[in-house]
């Protein structure tokens, strides 16, 4: 329950916009796709996706909600939805599969116990459009990736915070 006790105490200074399921693995009928880190336990099930949860001061923020946009399965909604102005891309909505990489030691090429993808937090600029994003945050910085994602998008200014100094030369190390 932590991650909605976050939320509930956030929402005294922020409204909740939009929650975001980020799906790290998922199982289709006999195959899986993706990555977790599973959970040793009779009594559990593995954690195959986390929230993102998307606060803004009004809740009213405008999302460029084509820049992550998916073409459409039959092509036939193209002209059935007058919301496509003839365009072959919908809403990619608030599930986002984005697995991990695949990697070979964790001290070496992911050292940090909780890391995302780079890419879920481009796709979290992207949505705000990237030439509205001057200024990004992470108050729990970790080794960076939201550091790099903000580099790659071109963001102008990004703000971290992270007291582990191991961790904190490893963002340096990364966004050079």
């Amino acid at each position: 329950m932590l991650p909605h006790e976050i939320v509930f105490e956030l929402r005294q200074l922020f409204v909740l916009q939009n929650t975001i399921h980020w799906i790290k693995s998922i199982a289709i009928e006999d195959r899986t796709h993706g990555h977790f880190k599973p959970i040793s336990s009779p009594r559990f099930l593995n954690d195959c996706h986390e929230y993102i949860f998307h606060f803004t001061r009004s809740g009213r923020v405008e999302l460029d909600r084509l820049a992550l946009g998916v073409p459409y399965q039959h092509k036939s909604n193209i002209a059935r939805w007058s919301h496509t102005l003839g365009r072959d891309l919908r809403c990619r909505g608030n599930t986002w599969f984005v697995p991990y990489e695949t990697i070979q030691s964790r001290v070496k090429e992911r050292p940090h116990p909780a890391t995302f993808p780079i890419q879920l937090a481009e796709w979290c600029v992207k949505l705000h459009g990237i030439s509205r994003v001057h200024t990004m945050l992470d108050p729990f910085l970790g080794i960076g990736n939201s550091a790099v994602a903000a580099q790659r998008c071109g963001v102008q200014r990004f703000i971290g915070f992270e007291i582990d100094q191991t961790y904190l030369a490893e963002v340096r190390r990364r966004i050079g």
